[in-house]
């Protein structure tokens, strides 16, 4: 009997240290590059870090990997000519702006992988991610400002606008932020989500991941910029709204 209870002990041991060692928490951290959909905007650099944390099934070709990770990606739009008329000003503006989430996301991805060697294991994993934007970097206006008076004491002067009027003489190149009302990005929400997977090699311990993130959240509210002969308006819904690609290193602590 004793024999069988040790023996009960042992199976049971063994049970619990393969099921520990099938866990893993890997803090990892690296660069990415941001594309914005449709804008026709080159690829801006970003951030990828964080914690990722999995758990290798038997016979250990499957697992799943999540994990809680900051990333940050945005846009620019700009510059757009706009010119202001009235009874007695003219305004030229080139408006301009852009905007930057930072974001902390949480994935949930199946896991494939295989090994190559007894060091080494190649993984490819696929899922979706939930994120929320803990902070929004946004700013809208104008770049380049000049105008001129209309009223016939002061015809072609330059004029600026000083808040209980206009003053004459007035032209500059800094920047002036717009009104809410004029800001395409005022009502960007700030839950996201998406597709996600990963392709990554695992070396006595040591992990490089490329990954790929394709954004899919309702952005919220449409907006309308109107210009000098152009008019921009962008439908915010569900769909593609950012490619990321990222390039991270970390270390895998087995449990």
């Amino acid at each position: 009997m004793k024999k069988l209870i040790l023996f009960v002990l042992c199976a049971l041991s063994g049970l619990m240290v393969s099921a520990q060692s099938r866990w893993g928490i890997t803090p990892e951290g690296g660069f990415a590059a941001v594309n914005r959909v449709g804008m026709g905007s080159s690829w801006r650099a970003g951030v990828k870090v964080g914690v990722g944390v999995s758990y290798q099934f038997e016979p250990g070709w499957i697992g799943l990997k999540s994990g809680l990770y900051y990333a940050n990606r945005g846009y620019s739009l700009g510059d757009y000519p706009r010119t202001t008329e009235s009874a007695t000003y003219v305004l030229k503006e080139m408006m301009t702006g852009g905007i930057t989430q930072h974001f902390l996301q949480l994935p949930v991805m199946a896991d494939f992988s295989w090994k190559v060697s007894k060091e080494v294991r190649m993984h490819l994993a696929v899922g979706m991610y939930a994120g929320v934007s803990v902070k929004n970097d946004t700013n809208w206006g104008s770049s380049f400002t000049m105008g001129y008076s209309k009223e016939p004491q002061a015809l072609g002067k330059y004029v600026k606008s000083t808040g209980l009027g206009y003053s004459y003489g007035y032209g500059h190149s800094g920047y002036d932020e717009a009104e809410s009302a004029d800001h395409p990005f005022r009502d960007v929400n700030s839950f996201d989500w998406g597709l996600t997977t990963s392709f990554g090699i695992e070396v006595n311990n040591w992990v490089m991941n490329l990954g790929y993130d394709l954004s899919l959240g309702d952005e919220g509210g449409n907006y309308k910029i109107d210009g000098d002969n152009f008019s921009l308006y962008e439908v915010r819904s569900v769909g593609a709204n950012y490619n990321t690609m990222s390039l991270t290193v970390g270390y895998k602590f087995k449990l």
